[in-house]
């Protein structure tokens, strides 16, 4: 039996993620000449490493830094 809402709806998993990622995720973006691009991407994958694990980290070094000038 499928799950319901708190007012007798179905529960819907896909619209659940969609309406959380709207109210708690922001998208980046930036725009790099191709090769580099490429060479960036060649080298996560000879690393083993997730591009998005790269920015994260990135951004994280920028916050803590930041933070320690304070």
């Amino acid at each position: 039996m499928p799950r319901k809402t708190k007012d007798g709806q179905p529960f819907d998993q896909n619209e659940y993620i969609k309406q959380w990622s709207k109210e708690n995720m922001t998208r980046i973006s930036g725009s790099y000449k191709k090769e580099f691009v490429q060479s960036f991407r060649d080298a996560c994958k000879k690393l083993g490493i997730k591009q998005s694990d790269v920015y994260r980290e990135a951004m994280q070094s920028v916050i803590d830094q930041a933070n320690e000038q304070e």
